[in-house]
């Protein structure tokens, strides 16, 4: 809701909006939902506060290769670097210390568990992105050739349908 000729900004749950039904013409959840135990019932709360036709825009951590265990193996031994996936079809909740002192909640599922909590939403799927990482991770942080084939967020674009 734009107030002048600016946004406002609000603080509330994601799953509880203190907004009117089919408030908004788009949403944009970025990097977010992973941290949310009622994902469901943010997607409910997205899909009620879209306009019919409204644009829903879903950023997350790839579920696939940001699975429990999933990371690089460098082997030596046969002098081959590759992307080990975990476990990934049971949700895991991790605890990061992002910062010192600053604790950090992650819950891992299954992007199935995502694709059918929009649905049951009437949150249609229009199109899905796995963007390489960007060029600074695979300059400072993955020195490995094969790192660029290896998405770590996922794009998902869908719409309200009524």
């Amino acid at each position: 809701r734009a107030r002048g000729n600016g946004p406002s900004y609000g603080r509330a749950l994601a799953e509880a909006l203190p907004c009117r039904s089919g408030a908004f013409d788009a949403v944009l959840l970025c990097l977010a939902l992973e941290h949310v135990d009622a994902f469901e019932d943010v997607f409910r709360e997205v899909a009620r506060v879209l306009e019919p036709g409204g644009r829903f825009v879903l950023l997350l951590c790839h579920p696939l290769l940001q699975a429990p265990g999933s990371g690089w193996v460098d082997d030596r031994t046969v002098d081959e670097h590759y992307w080990r996936v975990g476990s990934y079809l049971a949700d895991h909740v991790e605890i990061d210390e992002v910062a010192p002192g600053v604790h950090l909640r992650f819950v891992h599922r299954p992007l199935s568990r995502y694709v059918h909590a929009m649905g049951q939403s009437n949150l249609l799927i229009d199109d899905m992105e796995e963007p390489p990482p960007p060029p600074a991770m695979l300059r400072d942080v993955w020195a490995f050739p094969e790192a660029s084939t290896i998405p770590r967020v996922l794009l998902v674009r869908a719409r309200r349908i009524v």
